[in-house]
């Protein structure tokens, strides 16, 4: 996320919108740029669940965004496991107390 020719020396807060798990609508700011001591921010390793919207939510702009999209195999074995989906994690039993 980095601020582009023309931006002012202001405040610009970029926020992600989504949904939450009650289907409301949530915004969570994530960089705030500003010329004259952040132009730019990477938010490397941000991990998304689609779909979202990047809104600048502050600050006149512009701004501009880049990434990628990467899709995980199953059969890549340098995966950690919070790279893993929900419907790939093994349903663990509950956790009973010791007995004494």
């Amino acid at each position: 996320v980095c601020l582009t020719d023309g931006a002012k020396d202001e405040c610009n807060v970029v926020e992600v919108v989504g949904r939450n798990h009650e289907n409301q609508e949530i915004a969570v700011p994530v960089a705030n740029l500003k010329l004259s001591c952040q132009p730019l921010l990477s938010l490397d390793n941000f991990k998304l669940q689609p779909p979202v919207t990047f809104r600048l939510a502050a600050g006149s702009g512009p701004v501009h965004l880049a990434g990628w999209h990467r899709i995980i195999h199953r059969e890549d074995t340098s995966l950690e496991d919070d790279d893993l989906s929900e419907e790939d994690e093994e349903e663990l039993p509950p956790i009973k107390p010791a007995k004494k």
